[in-house]
């Protein structure tokens, strides 16, 4: 049986991974560094369908600490500590909000039959302080996902859908 690093170096080389991805992955020495790639670069893995959801499954499903989420039910958890946020296949609602402290704004990325509702949660103590601009927000939809975020003077998100050949 051959090793994850080599499955994912040989699917990235079908996908068509340029030579600078491919030497960066051909240098992480572990699963880990394989995930970071992964968060690294959400739009070339996701419209490529790289990894497939198999592999995703089997050697990602424990990598919700990075942001990546596969097979996950969610009820109202409040995600604001990564910029990037990636689901597979997930159901059920998420918060979000800017991290003043980070300063970060999720991006959010969906595929592989996501079912999700995103809400923002502004804090009290943000909101009393001043009145800011809306946050924005991308949403990226990768194949066939039902993602509902609504848009309030807090937040504008914009959902992205890219079809998958």
């Amino acid at each position: 049986m051959k090793d994850i690093r080599t499955v994912l170096l040989h699917a990235a080389h079908e996908k068509g991974i340029c030579a600078d991805g491919y030497r960066q992955m051909l240098e992480s020495a572990d699963i880990d560094a394989l995930i970071d790639y992964y968060v690294a670069n959400p739009d070339w893995c996701m419209e490529r369908n790289f990894p497939d959801l198999e592999t995703l499954r089997e050697h990602f499903a424990d990598a919700g600490e990075k942001g990546v989420f596969v097979d996950r039910t969610f009820h109202g958890e409040l995600l604001n500590d990564r910029q990037v946020y990636i689901f597979h296949n997930c159901r059920g609602k998420i918060k979000i909000n800017l991290n003043v402290e980070k300063s970060i704004i999720p991006m959010l990325y969906f595929a592989n039959g996501c079912n999700m509702t995103v809400d923002f949660y502004q804090p009290a103590s943000v909101s009393s302080v001043r009145r800011l601009p809306p946050v924005k927000v991308p949403i990226y939809s990768f194949g066939k996902n039902d993602v509902t975020a609504e848009s309030d003077e807090n937040v504008k998100f914009k959902i992205y859908k890219h079809d998958l050949v």
